[in-house]
Parts: structure tokens; sequence; C-alpha cells
């Protein structure tokens, strides 16, 4: 058949009983227009954002200086000139540590491309090169300022990246202040605690998973170093109940439940008790209400 007979001859698709009719018609299209719509939303909202930075750097260029310009470490670039603003509209703890983090991992992202030699353009590797030192530049000036701070996140900071006692010490102290309250500084507080006092590191992660509101994106890790301590103890029911916790989660290094079961063995009835437990555990995170049983 020639092609232009082809193309505008009628299309008969034998759908069996179900024909579409002129509302099923309506409903496919509108179906590939949603398709559509929620393809192109993410350049829409990426174009959305780089319009809004353009903005940014066009009213307030104090915020977008010393940094390099191509397109490598975009969001990086974008999150570190938020935070300068934020910096300096809301001054204080929180804002200093959320630059210093910012901070960070602009450096991080930018530092490896250093080692790529750019053979045509060399003025690129000057520019990472200098927005590199800039980085490293504020980041120490960063850190001097906080030294003394209480703010837990900033305790953190001084004791992972300055191997800083004194922070180590002061963030442990402050284990039961409200503003430690947080899954992850209850994480990092029995990352602190397990070799000194497993029994305090349980505590901290039990109470990590209880600050969890409905419906939460749970930190696994938290799940996995609560398995480690239990194996480490040789609790195995614990083992069991929490292996299935962490899998059943989704931890992106699932548990292999053969290899826990050598651990030790558990009859029929057991297995049912434990896998109840299991239930429950998970109920309660996924409706906020997580509490360990005593």
């Amino acid at each position: 058949m020639p092609l232009q007979l082809y193309l505008s001859a009628p299309i008969l698709v034998d759908r069996g009983y179900d024909y579409q009719t002129k509302d099923g018609q309506q409903d496919t299209h509108m179906n590939i227009k949603r398709v559509f719509l929620l393809l192109l939303a993410p350049l829409f909202l990426a174009a959305c954002e780089q319009d809004r930075i353009t903005a940014i750097c066009e009213d307030t260029p104090q915020y977008c200086v010393e940094l390099h310009h191509d397109s490598w470490c975009r969001f990086e670039r974008t999150a570190l000139i938020r935070a300068r603003r934020q910096q300096a509209t809301v001054p204080g703890d929180e804002s200093d540590y959320h630059l210093m983090q910012t901070l960070q991992q602009y450096h991080d992202c930018l530092e490896p491309l250093l080692a790529i030699e750019y053979t045509r353009r060399k003025e690129r590797k000057n520019d990472k090169l200098e927005a590199v030192i800039h980085a490293r530049d504020a980041i120490s000036q960063l850190t001097a300022s906080t030294a003394q701070s209480d703010y837990p996140h900033l305790l953190l900071w001084h004791w992972q990246y300055q191997g800083s006692q004194r922070a180590k010490a002061r963030f442990i102290k402050l284990a039961n202040r409200p503003e430690m309250q947080q899954p992850d500084l209850q994480k990092a507080l029995a990352e602190l605690l397990t070799l000194r006092d497993s029994q305090a590191a349980e505590q901290a992660l039990h109470h990590a998973l209880a600050l969890y509101d409905k419906d939460a994106d749970i930190d696994t890790d938290i799940i996995a170093n609560l398995l480690t301590l239990y194996i480490r103890e040789k609790r195995y029911q614990e083992v069991w109940v929490w292996s299935r916790v962490l899998n059943q989660l989704g931890h992106e290094e699932p548990v292999s439940l053969d290899r826990m079961n050598v651990y030790a063995h558990f009859n029929a009835s057991q297995q049912q008790q434990m896998q109840q437990q299991v239930e429950d555990i998970l109920e309660q995170l996924a409706a906020g209400t997580y509490h360990r049983k005593q």
C-alpha cells in the first residue's frame, strides 16, 4: 500500500468485546497528557530554579562570588548560594551549620574535577581551583568562629572533621537536651557510645526510632546499627526480629536471612511470635507510635 494511502486509511483495532468509546478515547488522551506533564515537570522546575538563582545573583551578587561558572556541580552551587543568603538574613548556629555543610559538599564535588586536564580551555580548571580554595578558606573561617558553640550539629562537625575531644564530650553530655531530640542526633550519639556503653547506645537507637512521625522516611542505618549491636552481643532473638524489620523497610544492603538463621535455631511457635513482633514494629513505625517494649 502506498505510504499516503496507508496513513489516510482508517485504523481498525480488534478489542474483542471492549470497543473504545468516545469517552474512552478522551480518557486515553487525558492519561497521555498526564504522563507528558509528569515528564516535563522536572524540566520546568529546574528552569524555574535556575531563574530564581539568576535573580538572586543579580539582586545580591555577594552570594554568588568566588564560585565556578560551568555546569558541573550545579546543584551544590545552587545550595551554597541559598545557604549564604540564609546565613546573611537569618544568622545563627543553624545557618552556620547549614552553610558549612553546603560548603563541604560543594568542595567535595569540585575537588575531584581538578585532576581532569583541560586541553582546550584551561581557564575552566583554574576557575574550579579558585572556587575550591575559596571554599576551603570559608570552611576554615566558619570552623574557627563556631569552635565554642553548643549547637549539636556543630559539635558533631567539630568532632568528625576536626577531631575535637571537647566537642565530642560536650555532645554526649547534652544527650537529654530538647535540641538533641532528633533521629539523626540520637543515631550519632549511639555511634559515639557503642564501644563505651552499649546499653546507652541501644537506648539512643530505640529513642531515635521513637522520634519519627507518621509516614516519615526512616533512616534504616539506625536499624542496621541496632542489628550490629545485637549480633555482637549474641542476642539472637533480637537479631531474627530486626533483620526482618530492616529488610521490610528496604535497606540498601538487604540482610541474608538464611545467614542470620545460622546464629540460632527457633521452632515454629517461636518464629510465629517473633514474626508478630516484626509486624507490630513495622506498624508502629508507619504510624509514628513506636515505643520499645521492656
